[in-house]
């Protein structure tokens, strides 16, 4: 089914959307009649990653599934599709004649491609009826990022941390060669150099798909994947001039063997690796990784000392670090479920009564306070991780999110570097729904993006190829999205 033509409104393509969209339609007027809920049956598709199940339990067997059902009255059939290939799976699902009543998304194209096919049921009147914990509990940002043409077609689900990376370093090398911790990024750069020498690590190091530079992206007031105002109007961050001194600034890097030449091979499995084997003295961690990679280099090496920096400064005095978006999630019911009172219902518990418990699991079993302080049952914690699956809506909820970090363990410092983060988090200016260009052209030009900047760092490309990717990313659809981002920002 082709897409929708975006002006004021989506427009209907072919016989079948027309058909999507009465359905939509009757749905949406019955769904203004009042209902008892009571005994209502669903089926969902959600993604467990992977994560296990105790003996005798799986995602239709288990106290956390038996404790939403009581609590809600609906009677709800889970569907787990393999986590590697998760979006196929839901494409697939989408093309069949038997779909479920709702279907969680971490993927924002896959959300505004079936909007625009009028495949998603619209949620504005039901939510107000049967969401008012939603309505509540979740920011008006948020929906705003589910809205299109003035109707809610998803519940959102939000990302409690404004953002990931943090830069650690090694504070036993900095103390063994006399160094200071560095502020700017020429700092930086002189303490990478004398690792290199002195230590012979890797460098700094990055992964295949770019990742982990968001704080040297900040250093020249840019990060990737975002919208930012120049001149009254909203421009795609990777498109913008100061984008291109960054990669300068990485090619630079590479040439001098101060970045990690592996870095096109290197999984977020191999920098973590490179970390716990005394291969990388300064590098940009995710704020969860003092449990991780750092955790394991002090265990294997009972004198390795890490210590968090400040963002590095760049030339013109700026810093900072990536700002996530606050949508992380999309919970949408196929226009062909009749049931979608039963699904807000259900997450209207998930987001308010129910939260806590399926969040940080049930309390003096897998976590408790002890002495003012949360505490964790690790083996506990790690048996029933598998309920997090349920929780595809979350509340803005700092002190829930405080009790988790804190729980697992104070040494690891996981709050202090969220709130760091925080302090430093880089966002869009856009935080509108997906556009129809986004969903028609997003993945082409990402993957283009990712193929240039990658061959520029490395050297195989000249910057001047920067110029050119800039010409081809208007040329080939990104003009079409420029244009929609900015029709929502001059109606802001």
């Amino acid at each position: 089914m082709k897409g929708f033509e975006r002006t004021k409104k989506w427009l209907l393509v072919g016989s079948a959307a027309a058909m999507l969209f009465a359905a939509a339609c009757s749905k949406e007027s019955s769904s203004e009649e009042a209902e008892d809920l009571e005994g209502a049956e669903i089926e969902i598709v959600v993604n467990n990653y992977g994560r296990n199940f105790p003996s005798d339990m799986d995602e239709n067997k288990n106290p956390y599934l038996d404790y939403i059902e009581e609590n809600t009255g609906i009677d709800v059939t889970v569907q787990v599709p393999p986590a590697e290939g998760y979006m196929e799976r839901l494409n697939v699902l989408m093309a069949s004649n038997d779909l479920p009543d709702m279907i969680y998304s971490p993927d924002a194209t896959w959300f505004v491609n079936y909007v625009n096919q009028q495949a998603l049921t619209p949620l504005t009147e039901i939510v107000e009826q049967y969401g008012q914990n939603l309505k509540k509990l979740i920011p008006e940002e948020a929906w705003a990022a589910v809205t299109v043409d003035g109707e809610i077609y998803a519940i959102p689900h939000i990302l409690q941390e404004k953002g990931s990376e943090i830069v650690y370093v090694r504070q036993d090398w900095l103390d063994e060669l006399g160094l200071e911790k560095p502020e700017t990024l020429e700092e930086y750069v002189n303490v990478l150099r004398e690792f290199k020498e002195q230590k012979n690590n890797a460098g700094f190091i990055m992964t295949d798909a770019l990742g982990r530079i968001s704080p040297i992206l900040g250093a020249f007031g840019i990060q990737r994947n975002q919208w930012v105002e120049r001149d009254g109007e909203l421009i795609y961050s990777s498109t913008a001039p100061e984008m291109k001194e960054a990669l300068e600034f990485l090619a630079e890097l590479y040439d001098e063997g101060l970045l990690d030449k592996e870095f096109p091979s290197n999984s977020l499995q191999v920098l973590g690796e490179k970390v716990a084997n005394d291969r990388v003295g300064l590098f940009t961690a995710a704020w969860w990784d003092t449990r991780g990679p750092i955790l394991t280099n002090q265990q294997n090496n009972p004198d390795a000392k890490w210590e968090a920096l400040e963002y590095p400064v760049g030339p013109n005095g700026h810093s900072g670090t990536s700002g996530s978006a606050l949508v992380r999630g999309y919970n949408a019911v196929p226009v062909t479920s009749d049931n979608a009172a039963a699904v807000v219902k259900y997450l209207d518990f998930i987001v308010s009564d129910g939260f806590r418990d399926i969040f940080l699991g049930f309390e003096n079993d897998v976590w408790s306070i002890q002495d003012g302080v949360a505490t964790t049952d690790f083996e506990k914690h790690n048996e029933h991780l598998y309920r997090q699956m349920y929780t595809t809506v979350e509340p803005l909820d700092p002190e829930t999110t405080k009790i988790r970090l804190d729980s697992l363990g104070l040494e690891f410092k996981l709050n202090d570097n969220v709130m760091k983060i925080a302090d430093h988090a880089m966002v869009s200016e856009y935080n509108g729904p997906p556009t129809r260009a986004s969903g028609q052209y997003g993945g082409q030009l990402k993957s283009m993006e990712d193929e240039i900047f990658a061959n520029i760092i490395a050297g195989n490309q000249p910057i001047s190829a920067f110029d050119n990717f800039v010409e081809r990313w208007y040329k080939e659809g990104g003009q079409e999205w420029t244009d929609e981002v900015n029709e929502w920002f001059e109606e802001q």
